[in-house]
């Protein structure tokens, strides 16, 4: 098999996703992918090099998220937590409600929990599969919630508009300062960004496309008055492994 550019790469990729066998776990879709990829004889630098092409596009793209996601939701198994996130529960336990949003709001968990609670609710998610569990949940459930089918990169944040923004484990750019920026302006004055995700150094081998590096996470943020921080090794809400984790509550100081 001749070597393939960056770009062809990506592509027979993107081609394979949607065949893949549907699983809940990231991790499991890119260890099927290997399986193939060693299946065509190559040379196992090679399938090393052809998956790094892969992550670092999972780290600076969106539609292998798409695919990814609309594997998983329609997997029809639970391989990950369909409850609100605990750090989020806290959180807002003593906060009175206002306009959140729920970025990467995936089947809508923690909008649902929300919207219960009395907030207005906005989420934008953007596997297809995704937004209709969340709409589907949000009836169920007896709330109303705008949802979106949207990208990171196409959603209109607006400026000065949201008392909450909640990104659990979201694929999006957290720890760049123009990211960081972006989500300050959308803020009303004291308006809260919670985060929790996967951790790892920026420098570890064989890290997530997901992973946070949680230095410069609390780096982005300076400019925000963090109230809580932890850099741990615990249970995630994803995959049902211990592993570590980063967790951020941050208010926006007008």
């Amino acid at each position: 098999m001749p070597a393939l550019t960056d770009d062809k790469v990506w592509e027979q990729f993107l081609e394979w996703l949607p065949l893949a066998k549907p699983s809940t776990d990231p991790g499991n879709l890119f260890g099927q992918y290997r399986s193939r990829l060693m299946a065509l004889s190559l040379r196992e630098d090679e399938v090393d090099g052809y998956l790094a092409v892969v992550a670092n596009n999972m780290r600076t793209r969106s539609d292998g998220w798409r695919v990814m996601f609309n594997n998983i939701y329609a997997s029809g198994t639970s391989g990950f937590s369909t409850v609100p996130n605990a750090l989020l529960m806290a959180t807002v336990e003593e906060r009175k409600p206002g306009r959140a949003l729920d970025v990467g709001m995936g089947e809508g968990r923690n909008a649902v929990f929300l919207a219960l609670q009395g907030w207005d609710v906005t989420g934008f998610e953007i596997s297809d599969e995704g937004v209709a569990i969340a709409q589907q949940n949000a009836r169920a459930a007896g709330v109303n919630i705008a949802v979106l089918l949207e990208s990171n990169e196409t959603f209109d944040f607006g400026r000065a508009q949201w008392d909450l923004i909640v990104a659990t484990y979201a694929p999006f750019p957290l720890t760049t300062a123009d990211y960081v920026q972006r989500l300050r302006g959308s803020l009303t004055p004291n308006g809260l960004v919670i985060v929790e995700s996967f951790a790892s150094d920026a420098n570890a081998p064989g890290r997530r496309p997901v992973d946070i590096d949680p230095i410069n996470l609390r780096r982005a943020f300076d400019i925000f008055r963090i109230l809580y921080f932890e850099d741990t090794v615990a249970m995630p809400d994803w995959t049902r492994e211990k592993t570590r984790l980063v967790r951020l509550v941050a208010e926006y100081r007008a």
